[in-house]
């Protein structure tokens, strides 16, 4: 069993604790490399059964997962604790006990519960958004989110940011999709929501998680209609607009469906949900886990905007130091790929690019970001030449 030591000043906005070291292991599994791992399989992830949706506490000493009645689409939300060095059997979490209960979600300070719950009299077939509180230690009764977060159509996936605001999915537009939404609180009151336009497409969009500090946002999308849905991340930049989403990895990405993701609070390992479908239909549920080596790349974080200079005439622009940026890697190695252009030089060192072009026109210059494990990004600047 691998274990692994979080610093104390690391999570200290986020929980309160009496030690200066947290040891943390994910359920005394060995972590995983970079291909996506069965995680706890025949514990958590039991074959037959269809798991659907992990979540941990910051300090990782507790985590909740769901799984579901394929008969009735029903769930259950099962819970487990660290106490002292061992993992207590997963159980039906009590509080939860007797409900139709879906996809747990932790707060980032680890004191509430986001979950989907089945409406009454809908079969099953729509869900609201709750909350559930704990206060010193003991959970308290759960509370429905109301409008307008949660309508007369179907809200699940919810996940919350270290500002409280919750991100969430909602076919609520009345055109049978799924789209993602947030809503932040106002004095305390969520009163209106937004939808991720940028983010959203003409397929279904669900299965949200959102980086605690809303740098990043991973969700499953349909990537075609033949195939089911893939997991794609999309980052924040500097204008705290939403990237273009990026489809994951294909070693994360198959044939099969993958959802409900989650990110350890370290970025280090991401969960998932694989759902496998066979001649007979609904075959598999199991609950996923890989290193994030390959999930996070660099992105582009300050773009640069195109330029126009007079030919002959040499000019020193300034690039962002921020231009690229990456999640799990502070520094990143951009270069400036100029076969086709000996007029443009480009100094990594101090961030500048030097111009002395000798022909008009329009020029691409092809910028690269690479970060420690190889994963390499592409940006284009324009350059217009003119006499």
């Amino acid at each position: 069993m691998i274990k692994r030591i979080l610093p104390f000043i690391f999570i200290l906005g986020l929980i309160s604790c009496n030690t200066n070291t947290i040891t943390v292991d994910y359920f005394g599994q060995l972590e995983p490399g970079t291909t996506p791992e069965i995680f706890a399989q025949d514990i958590i992830s039991v074959k037959g059964r269809f798991e659907h949706g992990i979540s941990f506490t910051p300090n990782s000493q507790e985590l909740a997962f769901g799984f579901f009645n394929k008969d009735d689409f029903s769930g259950t939300i099962y819970y487990s604790k660290k106490s002292e060095s061992e993992w207590t059997e997963p159980e039906i979490f009590e509080p939860l006990n007797n409900q139709s209960v879906y996809l747990p979600y932790f707060s980032p300070d680890g004191k509430s519960l986001l979950y989907a719950q089945s409406r009454p009299d809908t079969n099953n077939g729509f869900t609201d958004i709750w909350l559930l509180k704990n206060i010193n230690g003991s959970w308290e009764q759960p509370e429905k989110i109301d409008n307008p977060i949660s309508t007369l159509t179907r809200e699940s996936t919810a996940c919350m940011s270290v500002n409280r605001t919750i991100y969430f999915s909602s076919n609520r537009d009345g055109n049978g999709l799924a789209d993602l939404y947030c809503s932040s609180p106002v004095n305390g009151e969520y009163k209106n929501v937004e939808r991720l336009d940028s983010i959203c497409s003409v397929r279904d969009e669900e299965s949200i998680f959102i980086d605690p500090d809303e740098k990043y946002i991973i969700f499953s999308r349909y990537a075609t209609n033949e195939n089911g849905p893939d997991l794609f991340i999309s980052y924040r930049d500097y204008r705290d607009n939403w990237t273009q989403p990026a489809l994951l990895d294909s070693t994360i990405n198959t044939a099969d469906w993958e959802r409900r993701p989650f990110v350890s609070i370290d970025n280090q390992f991401l969960f998932f949900t694989k759902q496998i479908f066979d001649e007979t239909g609904y075959a598999e549920s199991d609950i996923y886990w890989v290193n994030t080596q390959n999930v996070f790349k660099p992105f582009v974080f300050k773009p640069v905007s195109a330029k126009t200079i007079k030919i002959g005439q040499e000019i020193k622009l300034s690039i962002p130091t921020d231009y690229f940026k990456d999640i799990d890697n502070e520094k990143v190695e951009i270069k400036l790929k100029n076969e086709k252009f000996d007029w443009a030089k480009f100094n990594n060192k101090k961030m500048t690019l030097t111009l002395n072009p000798n022909e008009t026109g329009e020029f691409d210059l092809i910028f690269t970001a690479v970060d420690e494990y190889s994963n390499e990004t592409k940006n284009t600047v324009r350059i217009i030449v003119e006499n």
